[in-house]
């Protein structure tokens, strides 16, 4: 139907004879829809809780570390050569100090007794000397520890000072008796001597216990110092 936009009046109008006939066009096959990828995500119907859950990275298993595996054999042996290390130390003390002198400190920490060449049973330890100068007269005075290396009381014996020189010239000397009369059993008692005006050129003080003559002539435990002579100053 046609429709004259002038006047209005409709009519129908055939196609001319000479137009393209239509032509049925042939069927193409259309391409087959991809399969819909394979998903973590949960099946429909599943709860929320469980949807969390199904969610979640499952957490990976810790590697577990290895048990050192320990033998009891081993333990054992361990347990017998230290075992006979410390047997062999205790019982054969002497023979250890004998080859090794510096041993008998360590023997003496843990109050065991050795055999040394120290006839008392004593030493002079801690020594240290200070002076101090009063109206014009300066005063030496000679501190130490004696200390019991036994497990039997000892008698203390008059204890030999000597002064000596920058060349180690003995330059006075003197011998006191402490007001100890013995010492207990790895015990330490503390001794003090003074001098006045001590020689100008004296610069270090030297002591030693002087074991009495019954048991032997003057030599002893000696313990030298070097602390210097002390030409201290005090106002």
């Amino acid at each position: 139907m046609v429709k004259c936009a002038k006047c209005g009046h409709k009519w129908r109008e055939f196609p001319p004879e000479d137009a393209p006939k239509k032509v049925d066009a042939p069927e193409v096959e259309a391409p087959a829809a991809p399969e819909p990828a394979q998903s973590d995500a949960p099946a429909a119907g599943m709860s929320i809780e469980e949807m969390t859950q199904a969610n979640k990275p499952r957490p990976r298993p810790r590697p577990q570390p290895e048990k050192k595996k320990r033998s009891w054999l081993g333990w054992l042996i361990f347990l017998l050569v230290l075992g006979g290390i410390g047997a062999g130390g205790y019982y054969g003390r002497d023979f250890v100090v004998q080859v090794m002198p510096g041993m008998a400190g360590l023997y003496h920490k843990f109050k065991i007794e050795v055999k040394t060449n120290n006839p008392l049973g004593l030493e002079l330890r801690n020594m240290a000397n200070s002076s101090v100068v009063d109206k014009g007269v300066t005063r030496l005075t000679i501190t130490g520890d004696i200390t019991n290396i036994t497990s039997v009381d000892r008698p203390v014996p008059r204890i030999a000072i000597r002064l000596v020189d920058s060349e180690d010239q003995l330059v006075y000397s003197w011998t006191i008796k402490p007001d100890i009369e013995s010492v207990g059993p790895w015990e330490t008692k503390t001794f003090s001597t003074t001098m006045n005006q001590p020689p100008e050129a004296a610069k270090h003080v030297k002591a030693h216990l002087v074991v009495p003559r019954k048991t032997g002539e003057e030599a002893g435990n000696s313990q030298d110092t070097n602390t210097g002579s002390g030409k201290e100053t005090h106002n």
